[in-house]
């Protein structure tokens, strides 16, 4: 089909909502990354959400673990403030979603605060209802107002340095979050993100694999999660601890039997 300028083609403007990722992509850009792929054991998890009392989907659930590791090490509930580390006292984490409202698809980013504290159910519910209506409300307030009219370099440049401030870059939003990916694939694999966030978990999908226990060859359900950390904040050793708590966490369940 030919567009109305003859030229095979149409322009259209970046949606304002669009502009702010592009902002933290920016931002994520200058961000030394280090990255941990590991593939968990989820069948005690998949017996457990199909007793759960109440829905439960895989990305509530690991978000749950997520949070309750994140309180078990609060070295990693934190930003970095020029040169400062602004460590936060309450787990709150940012869950990436697409919702839907007035025939759009958006991307969007639901702060749920003292994720820790919440149940599976509880979290899956959130996460559900998020999908759909405005969401929240992220319109800027005072200088941000102004900041966010500035031409894209200058704006990247305004954050960047009102977010050496710590009063400025606590109201950032959550340093941690949750991404998944497995509801849009049917195959095996990780995800590596850029993200502005110090920690981030991109949850894979679910399948069934050939593993070895106990020197037989067994099928289990698998996941594949990706932890994303800032490594200006978080070191080798506190971020591989994280992640075996956090494998602890999902392998057993727990968060599903109220152990944490």
């Amino acid at each position: 089909m030919r567009t109305m300028n003859d030229r095979g083609y149409e322009l259209r403007r970046i949606p304002r909502e669009r502009r702010p990722v592009l902002d933290r992509l920016a931002s994520a850009g200058r961000r030394p990354q280090i990255h941990a792929l590991i593939e968990l054991d989820v069948s005690e998890a998949a017996r457990r959400i199909a007793d759960a009392d109440g829905l439960v989907s895989w990305t509530g659930f690991v978000l749950a673990s997520f949070a309750r590791s994140v309180a078990l090490h609060p070295d990693v509930n934190a930003r970095r403030s020029g040169n400062r580390i602004l460590v936060f006292d309450r787990v709150d984490v940012g869950a990436t979603v697409e919702r839907h409202w007035e025939g759009r698809i958006v991307l969007d980013v639901l702060t749920i605060r003292s994720a820790d504290r919440r149940s599976p159910v509880e979290l899956s519910a959130l996460l559900r209802e998020s999908k759909y209506g405005p969401g929240e409300s992220h319109e800027a307030h005072g200088m941000m107002r102004g900041v966010l009219r500035l031409p894209g370099p200058l704006r990247r440049a305004a954050i960047r340095i009102a977010g050496a401030r710590p009063s400025i870059a606590s109201g950032f939003g959550p340093a941690v979050g949750v991404t998944s990916i497995g509801m849009f694939t049917t195959s095996w694999g990780w995800a590596v993100p850029l993200a502005p966030l110090t920690v981030i978990a991109t949850v894979g999908a679910v399948r069934e694999r050939a593993i070895v226990r106990d020197g037989v060859v067994v099928a289990r359900s698998m996941l594949p999660l990706t932890l994303s950390f800032d490594h200006a904040v978080i070191d080798g050793a506190p971020a591989t601890r994280f992640t075996e708590t956090l494998r602890d966490l999902v392998e057993s369940a727990s968060a599903l039997a109220g152990d944490v």
